[in-house]
């Protein structure tokens, strides 16, 4: 994440358009018990990638989450030897995620995404964020509103009331003495 903010302060000091590709992971996706932090991390750069969306169109920034890719520190991990779903699967070879990374960087569709990228599937843009925003924001207004409903009803009725009022109220005339 500091990399990308040292980017966008590039960017913008210099005034250039720019991609920025942040590597996520599948497991910031997926709880996997032996990896608790590398996944938290990964979300959390999911997360972080989502919120700079704001910055296009002159500054794109875009991750890719890859499934387990044969790499060395993959391949040599405690993950590859006992997550049950990497010995179904195998490892997917590393052209794979470099193809999704050339498609983050030169879609220009894409800002603030996160492309997942697994064995036997097109690269697919993640699209629940969107949505658990959607809920999240209709969450937190319908509870302001069920909560504090009848307080803002009352304010703006107050309010209301006393604009009528003054609006209402007799202006006094001034005679013009000479």
């Amino acid at each position: 994440m500091e990399a990308t903010r040292i980017a966008v302060q590039y960017f913008k000091t210099t005034g250039r358009k720019g991609t920025i590709l942040n590597t996520a992971s599948v497991g910031g996706l997926l709880p996997i018990s032996i990896m608790e932090s590398y996944g938290t991390t990964k979300a959390g750069l999911i997360f972080f990638t989502a919120t700079c969306k704001s910055l296009a169109p002159l500054i794109r920034v875009n991750a890719v989450a890859p499934c387990f890719a044969d790499t060395p520190l993959v391949a040599n991990s405690r993950l590859a030897q006992s997550y049950p779903l990497v010995q179904q699967l195998g490892l997917m070879r590393p052209e794979k995620v470099i193809k999704a990374m050339v498609k983050a960087i030169g879609d220009e569709s894409l800002a603030g995404d996160t492309l997942m990228v697994a064995m036997g599937a097109k690269p697919e843009k993640l699209t629940f964020y969107d949505s658990i925003s959607l809920h999240v924001t209709s969450y937190i207004v319908n509870g302001t509103i069920n909560r504090y409903g009848t307080a803002i009803s009352s304010y703006f009725a107050r309010a209301l009331d006393s604009i009528l009022g003054y609006i209402r109220k007799p202006v006094p005339v001034r005679h013009n003495q000479r």
